[in-house]
C-alpha cells in the first residue's frame, strides 16, 4: 500500500473528490458537509487540493490506444478465435 492508501485523511479527500463529480447526487447537504470538514483542519484542506489535482490529471490521460497487432490488448475470446489451428 501506498502512503496515501494508508491515511484516513487522505481517503476522505478522495471520497469527497468522487462524490463531488457525481453531479447528481452531491446536493446541497453534501457540499456544507464538505465544507465543515474542510474547515475542521487545514490538512484536509491540503488533501482536498491534491486529490482535485489528481482527479484532473487522470481526466487529461489519454485512453490508451490498441494495437490491432498486439494480442495483449486485444479480448480473450478473439484472441482463440483468430489463432492458427496449426500452433
Amino acid at each position: 500500500m501506498t502512503q496515501e492508501q494508508d491515511d484516513p485523511v487522505w481517503q476522505a479527500a478522495w471520497t469527497w473528490v468522487q462524490r463531488e463529480f457525481d453531479r447528481e447526487r452531491f446536493d446541497e447537504a453534501a457540499r456544507l458537509a464538505l465544507a465543515r470538514w474542510l474547515a475542521e483542519d487545514p490538512e484536509h484542506v491540503r488533501m482536498h487540493q491534491q486529490a482535485t489535482r489528481l482527479w484532473a490529471l487522470a481526466g487529461q490521460v489519454p485512453a490508451r490506444a490498441q494495437d490491432p497487432d498486439d494480442a495483449a490488448t486485444r479480448p480473450a475470446a478473439r484472441r482463440s478465435r483468430d489463432a492458427d489451428p496449426c500452433d
